[in-house]
């Protein structure tokens, strides 16, 4: 499993495989529509960018720009340090891989360093502190719609909302709903003539599509950081995004945005081949497992969590 935590953080790199499907950051979608929220063009949002910008850019310029440069990652790791603040945010946050779920608890900009000591890397308090609040920030944003304050009376917070949904879902999963929904066809999916498998088989360059069930299943289903390749926390009520934060709207949804963006190789992904995802057979699957899964949590039929980290 280890191996697999490792590869979650390695993202480009080897000749024909290059990019991986990560986690992106689009604009508000109108009402009633799918995908990644996003966090909008308000204040929220701009507060999320001006942290990341002045607070937190500067970190992992410092310890991270030697391996993990957007102009020549290092070997097969993820290139999410731009050269520059102005491509910065985007580039940063477009990878799943460094943001995760943006909680405190499951990103692993914050836990790779403070919980595996990665390369022998360590925060200060203060330097805790600055990313912790940017990811706050990030789910304000997300939680707020149209970009104003979230409400205040809320019993959970956002992160706590996004932790709990992730943790529900986990145990919702099931193999048997898994292989009825056909997900191996996403290890036969194409990206510029190339099958998703030969360079995801295993988990490689932080992303999953095998034609065989094992460890697809496994790693989506107990490990959240490919779990977020293929499904994303919603935190608004789409029907009325400028409401304040509602923790009782939070809600697992297919990662629609994730798998257009980098299709069609929007930044950061210039690199990764161009893919299909609309009306594909590996959306057909997607879409298929998504509403099996919802079902068991409608119906309260769900296990206990499956995650491992």
């Amino acid at each position: 499993m280890r191996t697999h935590l490792l590869a979650a953080i390695t993202m480009a790199g080897l000749v024909g495989c290059v990019g991986g499907i990560d986690q992106t950051i689009p604009s508000q979608p109108p009402p009633g529509s799918t995908g990644d929220p996003g966090t909008g063009n308000g204040s929220a949002a701009q507060a999320a960018r001006t942290s990341f910008e002045d607070n937190v850019y500067g970190i992992i310029d410092t310890k991270c720009v030697g391996c993990h440069n957007s102009a020549g990652p290092v070997g097969n790791t993820t290139g999410f340090v731009a050269g520059n603040k102005a491509d910065a945010y985007v580039t940063a946050t477009g990878y799943a891989a460094l943001v995760g779920d943006f909680t405190p608890t499951g990103a692993p900009i914050m836990i790779k360093v403070t919980k595996e000591m990665h390369k022998g890397l360590s925060y200060t308090t203060d330097e805790q502190s600055k990313i912790s609040d940017w990811l706050n920030l990030e789910l304000a944003a997300r939680a707020s719609g149209s970009g104003s304050n979230p409400g205040s009376g809320a019993v959970e917070s956002p992160a706590q909302a996004t932790e709990r949904v992730v943790k529900e879902w986990s145990g919702c999963m099931t193999k048997a709903n898994f292989d009825t929904a056909n997900m191996v066809a996403w290890g036969n999916m194409q990206a510029n003539n190339s099958a998703c498998r030969t360079c995801h088989g295993n988990g490689e360059y932080g992303q999953v599509a095998n034609n065989t069930d094992a460890p697809f299943y496994n790693l989506i289903s107990s490990n959240r950081y490919y779990m977020a390749i293929y499904f994303s926390v919603q935190l608004i009520d789409p029907a009325n995004p400028t409401a304040p934060f509602d923790p009782k709207n939070a809600k697992m949804i297919v990662n629609t945005k994730s798998f257009t963006a980098v299709g069609t190789r929007q930044p950061p992904h210039g690199e990764h081949g161009n893919f299909t995802y609309q009306g594909s057979q590996g959306q057909i699957a997607l879409d298929k497992f998504y509403t099996s899964t919802m079902a068991a949590k409608t119906a309260g039929t769900c296990g206990p969590p499956q995650l491992t980290n």
